[in-house]
């Protein structure tokens, strides 16, 4: 792994830092550390369930649910448009609400309902 402060500063990795800027404003990527993964793959999260993310921002463990039940739904339910489970995805911060609306369109899914509560 390398980190984000050698990506910014090395000439020599500058045009890695660009790509992997595109990759994530795409939405084909995303950090995330390890204590935001596991709790995504402890829910063994399913097509059909219906999550509540109270504290959602900055949104890399409300898109990995969603990837999950999107990835659950391909697997198991070819014959339907779209995952019947959802995410509702909270954050009390009305600045971190709106980062997390911002990163949520990335990923222009019908399946998200954002909250500032």
């Amino acid at each position: 792994m390398i980190p984000r402060e050698l990506l910014k500063k090395n000439l020599g990795l500058k045009k890695i830092h660009h790509m992997v800027i595109a990759l994530a404003d795409s939405g084909l990527i995303t950090r995330q550390e390890i204590v935001s993964m596991l709790p995504p793959l402890l829910l063994d999260v399913k097509a059909h369930h219906s999550v509540f993310d109270m504290c959602a921002a900055p949104g890399s463990k409300t898109a990995q649910i969603l990837e999950l039940q999107m990835a659950d739904h391909l697997k198991n339910n070819s014959n339907q448009t779209k995952p019947t489970g959802f995410v509702i995805a909270n954050d009390a911060d009305p600045k971190r609400a709106f980062m997390l609306t911002h990163q949520m369109n990335r990923l222009n899914s019908g399946n998200i309902i954002i909250t500032n509560h």
